[in-house]
């Protein structure tokens, strides 16, 4: 095992467990972060905790996707200890399973450099979001030379040497004690 797939999720549908059926056959180990749902969720949650290669860890309030990311890659740095790095994506179903393991195998052969994926954006995308993205893509142009074309994405692949471990994280649903 080289590489963790991260995943936050607040209030995830059925599609999550799609995207996780997919994942289970790759070998990758996959950390789906609670972050605080309602209890109607929670079948959703056994469920994934049930697959092969999953594991779920929690969040008793809902703290928001930064801190959901963050847990679930500092419990996969102190779990997986060995791994290279961290793929997060999106638990709404919009990145496909080959897309997130395209992303895996490049982190794996990328050392020390992030990996994004690129959404391909419909005509119909909701002018928040267009503006958003194009001003941040201004914005890291201008201050980095480089020209990505979605900034936002939550398809990432960071190399463990951008990671570090804090002092605390989530506890897995099936434990009520995890430390480091």
């Amino acid at each position: 095992m080289s590489v963790v797939i991260v995943i936050p999720a607040y209030q995830p549908g059925a599609l999550l467990i799609e995207t996780l059926e997919g994942l289970a056959a790759s070998g990758y180990p996959v950390v789906v972060v609670n972050d605080g749902s309602a209890e109607e969720c929670h079948t959703i949650f056994s469920r994934a905790a049930a697959i092969p290669n999953v594991e779920v860890i929690e969040h008793a309030v809902n703290l928001g996707k930064g801190a959901a990311l963050r847990a679930g890659m500092n419990h996969a740095l102190c779990r997986y200890r060995r791994a290279q790095g961290v793929v997060t994506a999106d638990a709404d179903g919009q990145h496909r399973v080959a897309d997130i393991l395209a992303v895996a195998r490049d982190l794996e052969g990328a050392n020390t450099e992030l990996v994004l994926g690129v959404r391909q954006f419909p005509k119909d995308v909701p002018l928040r979001s267009r503006i958003g993205n194009s001003l941040t893509r201004t914005l890291f142009r201008a201050l980095y030379g480089q020209d990505l074309r979605d900034t936002q994405t939550g398809l990432r692949g960071v190399p463990r040497p951008w990671l570090r471990p804090c002092s605390g994280h989530a506890t897995p649903a099936t434990s009520s004690n995890s430390t480091c």
